[in-house]
Protein backbone atom coordinates (compact mmCIF):
# COMPACT_ATOMS: atom_id res chain seq x y z
CA UNK A 1 0.00 0.00 0.00
CA UNK A 2 1.38 3.39 -0.97
CA UNK A 3 1.75 5.85 1.87
CA UNK A 4 1.05 9.39 0.72
CA UNK A 5 3.03 12.06 2.50
CA UNK A 6 1.29 14.96 4.14
CA UNK A 7 2.27 18.43 3.04
CA UNK A 8 3.07 21.60 4.86
CA UNK A 9 0.86 24.18 3.17
CA UNK A 10 3.66 26.64 2.48
CA UNK A 11 7.31 27.30 3.15
CA UNK A 12 6.60 30.91 4.09
CA UNK A 13 3.43 32.49 5.42
CA UNK A 14 2.55 35.47 3.23
CA UNK A 15 2.42 38.58 5.42
CA UNK A 16 2.81 41.43 2.97
CA UNK A 17 -0.02 42.34 0.61
CA UNK A 18 2.13 41.55 -2.41
CA UNK A 19 3.04 38.15 -1.00
CA UNK A 20 -0.62 37.33 -0.38
CA UNK A 21 -1.40 38.36 -3.95
CA UNK A 22 1.31 35.98 -5.20
CA UNK A 23 -0.13 33.08 -3.21
CA UNK A 24 -3.65 33.85 -4.45
CA UNK A 25 -2.37 34.01 -8.03
CA UNK A 26 -0.77 30.58 -7.61
CA UNK A 27 -3.94 29.04 -6.16
CA UNK A 28 -6.10 30.64 -8.85
CA UNK A 29 -3.73 29.32 -11.52
CA UNK A 30 -4.24 25.75 -10.31
CA UNK A 31 -8.00 26.15 -10.58
CA UNK A 32 -7.72 27.53 -14.13
CA UNK A 33 -5.42 24.71 -15.24
CA UNK A 34 -7.72 22.08 -13.74
CA UNK A 35 -10.74 23.45 -15.56
CA UNK A 36 -9.05 24.03 -18.91
CA UNK A 37 -6.50 21.24 -19.12
CA UNK A 38 -7.29 18.67 -16.45
CA UNK A 39 -5.43 17.41 -13.39
CA UNK A 40 -2.62 15.79 -15.40
CA UNK A 41 -1.55 19.19 -16.71
CA UNK A 42 -0.96 20.57 -13.21
CA UNK A 43 2.74 20.86 -12.43
CA UNK A 44 4.80 23.57 -10.77
CA UNK A 45 6.21 24.96 -14.02
CA UNK A 46 2.78 25.23 -15.60
CA UNK A 47 1.32 26.75 -12.42
CA UNK A 48 4.05 29.41 -12.32
CA UNK A 49 3.50 30.19 -16.01
CA UNK A 50 -0.27 30.62 -15.66
CA UNK A 51 0.09 32.56 -12.40
CA UNK A 52 2.60 34.94 -13.98
CA UNK A 53 5.25 34.34 -11.33
CA UNK A 54 8.72 32.86 -11.43
CA UNK A 55 9.24 29.26 -10.42
CA UNK A 56 11.48 30.55 -7.64
CA UNK A 57 8.67 32.69 -6.28
CA UNK A 58 6.35 29.70 -6.30
CA UNK A 59 8.86 27.60 -4.35
CA UNK A 60 9.19 30.35 -1.75
CA UNK A 61 5.65 29.54 -0.65
CA UNK A 62 5.00 25.97 -1.76
CA UNK A 63 7.56 23.12 -1.78
CA UNK A 64 5.66 21.13 -4.40
CA UNK A 65 2.36 20.64 -6.21
CA UNK A 66 0.92 18.62 -3.36
CA UNK A 67 1.34 21.53 -0.95
CA UNK A 68 -0.64 23.76 -3.31
CA UNK A 69 -3.47 21.24 -3.47
CA UNK A 70 -3.35 21.01 0.33
CA UNK A 71 -3.69 24.80 0.60
CA UNK A 72 -6.67 24.75 -1.76
CA UNK A 73 -8.21 21.94 0.26
CA UNK A 74 -7.71 23.85 3.50
CA UNK A 75 -9.41 26.90 2.00
CA UNK A 76 -12.33 24.70 0.97
CA UNK A 77 -12.54 23.19 4.47
CA UNK A 78 -12.68 26.67 5.99
CA UNK A 79 -15.47 27.69 3.60
CA UNK A 80 -17.52 24.61 4.49
CA UNK A 81 -16.81 25.23 8.18
CA UNK A 82 -18.34 28.69 7.91
CA UNK A 83 -21.30 27.28 6.02
CA UNK A 84 -21.94 24.64 8.71
CA UNK A 85 -21.81 27.23 11.48
CA UNK A 86 -24.13 29.58 9.57
CA UNK A 87 -26.64 26.79 8.86
CA UNK A 88 -26.69 25.69 12.50
CA UNK A 89 -27.31 29.25 13.67
CA UNK A 90 -30.05 29.86 11.09
CA UNK A 91 -31.79 26.62 12.11
CA UNK A 92 -31.28 26.89 15.86
CA UNK A 93 -34.99 26.44 16.57
CA UNK A 94 -35.80 24.14 13.64
CA UNK A 95 -36.89 20.54 14.01
CA UNK A 96 -34.35 17.77 13.48
CA UNK A 97 -35.86 16.97 10.08
CA UNK A 98 -35.61 20.62 9.01
CA UNK A 99 -32.04 20.92 10.28
CA UNK A 100 -30.87 17.79 8.46
CA UNK A 101 -32.43 18.99 5.21
CA UNK A 102 -30.81 22.40 5.62
CA UNK A 103 -27.41 20.85 6.34
CA UNK A 104 -27.52 18.53 3.35
CA UNK A 105 -28.68 21.32 1.06
CA UNK A 106 -25.93 23.60 2.35
CA UNK A 107 -23.23 20.93 1.91
CA UNK A 108 -24.40 20.25 -1.63
CA UNK A 109 -24.48 23.97 -2.40
CA UNK A 110 -20.92 24.33 -1.12
CA UNK A 111 -19.66 21.65 -3.52
CA UNK A 112 -21.74 22.23 -6.62
CA UNK A 113 -20.11 25.62 -7.27
CA UNK A 114 -16.88 24.05 -8.51
CA UNK A 115 -17.23 20.26 -8.79
CA UNK A 116 -14.14 19.78 -10.99
CA UNK A 117 -11.96 21.45 -8.39
CA UNK A 118 -13.39 19.54 -5.45
CA UNK A 119 -13.13 16.24 -7.30
CA UNK A 120 -9.45 16.92 -7.94
CA UNK A 121 -8.86 17.97 -4.35
CA UNK A 122 -10.38 14.79 -2.95
CA UNK A 123 -8.13 12.79 -5.25
CA UNK A 124 -4.94 14.71 -4.50
CA UNK A 125 -5.23 15.41 -0.76
CA UNK A 126 -5.24 12.48 1.69
CA UNK A 127 -8.39 12.40 3.78
CA UNK A 128 -6.18 11.85 6.82
CA UNK A 129 -4.60 15.28 6.30
CA UNK A 130 -4.87 17.54 9.33
CA UNK A 131 -7.43 19.92 7.79
CA UNK A 132 -9.71 17.06 6.81
CA UNK A 133 -9.41 15.37 10.22
CA UNK A 134 -10.07 18.61 12.08
CA UNK A 135 -13.11 19.34 9.94
CA UNK A 136 -14.49 15.84 10.48
CA UNK A 137 -14.10 16.31 14.24
CA UNK A 138 -15.86 19.68 14.18
CA UNK A 139 -18.66 18.36 11.98
CA UNK A 140 -19.17 15.41 14.32
CA UNK A 141 -19.30 17.80 17.29
CA UNK A 142 -21.82 20.07 15.56
CA UNK A 143 -24.11 17.16 14.72
CA UNK A 144 -23.77 15.75 18.24
CA UNK A 145 -24.97 18.99 19.80
CA UNK A 146 -27.78 19.37 17.28
CA UNK A 147 -29.06 15.80 17.62
CA UNK A 148 -28.71 15.75 21.40
CA UNK A 149 -30.84 18.88 21.67
CA UNK A 150 -33.53 17.41 19.41
CA UNK A 151 -33.44 13.76 20.32
CA UNK A 152 -34.46 13.27 23.97
CA UNK A 153 -35.31 9.67 23.17
CA UNK A 154 -31.59 8.95 22.79
CA UNK A 155 -31.11 8.49 26.51
CA UNK A 156 -27.58 7.10 26.59
CA UNK A 157 -24.38 8.71 25.32
CA UNK A 158 -23.47 5.44 23.61
CA UNK A 159 -26.70 5.53 21.61
CA UNK A 160 -26.20 9.20 20.80
CA UNK A 161 -22.58 8.72 19.68
CA UNK A 162 -23.57 5.80 17.47
CA UNK A 163 -26.32 7.82 15.80
CA UNK A 164 -24.10 10.87 15.32
CA UNK A 165 -21.32 8.77 13.83
CA UNK A 166 -23.66 7.35 11.19
CA UNK A 167 -25.45 10.64 10.42
CA UNK A 168 -22.22 12.63 10.10
CA UNK A 169 -20.76 10.19 7.59
CA UNK A 170 -24.05 9.86 5.74
CA UNK A 171 -24.39 13.63 5.30
CA UNK A 172 -20.78 14.15 4.26
CA UNK A 173 -20.59 11.18 1.88
CA UNK A 174 -24.02 11.70 0.33
CA UNK A 175 -23.40 15.42 -0.19
CA UNK A 176 -20.18 14.69 -2.04
CA UNK A 177 -21.82 11.88 -3.98
CA UNK A 178 -24.78 14.01 -5.08
CA UNK A 179 -22.45 16.56 -6.66
CA UNK A 180 -19.55 14.40 -7.84
CA UNK A 181 -20.77 10.83 -8.30
CA UNK A 182 -24.45 10.76 -9.25
CA UNK A 183 -25.25 8.57 -12.27
CA UNK A 184 -26.35 9.93 -15.66
CA UNK A 185 -30.06 10.63 -15.75
CA UNK A 186 -30.30 11.47 -12.04
CA UNK A 187 -30.76 15.20 -11.62
CA UNK A 188 -29.12 17.20 -8.87
CA UNK A 189 -32.53 17.97 -7.34
CA UNK A 190 -33.63 14.33 -7.37
CA UNK A 191 -30.32 13.12 -5.93
CA UNK A 192 -30.55 15.72 -3.17
CA UNK A 193 -34.04 14.57 -2.22
CA UNK A 194 -32.86 10.96 -2.04
CA UNK A 195 -29.96 11.98 0.20
CA UNK A 196 -32.31 13.86 2.52
CA UNK A 197 -34.74 10.94 2.58
CA UNK A 198 -31.98 8.44 3.42
CA UNK A 199 -30.78 10.47 6.40
CA UNK A 200 -34.30 11.14 7.70
CA UNK A 201 -35.36 7.50 7.34
CA UNK A 202 -32.34 6.48 9.44
CA UNK A 203 -33.05 9.11 12.10
CA UNK A 204 -36.75 8.26 12.32
CA UNK A 205 -35.87 4.61 12.77
CA UNK A 206 -33.93 5.55 15.88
Amino acid sequence: MTVRKQHVFSRRRPKQSRARQTVEAILAAVVRILKREGAKAVNTNRIAEVAGVSIGSLYQYFPDKGAIFAALHQRHVEEVDRMVEKTLVQNATASLDELMRAMIEAMIEAHKQDPELYDALFGEVPQRADGAKDFATRLHGAFRLAIAARGPELRSNAELDKTVFVVTHMVESLSHGVVLRRPPGLSLAAAKEEAVRAVLVYLRAR
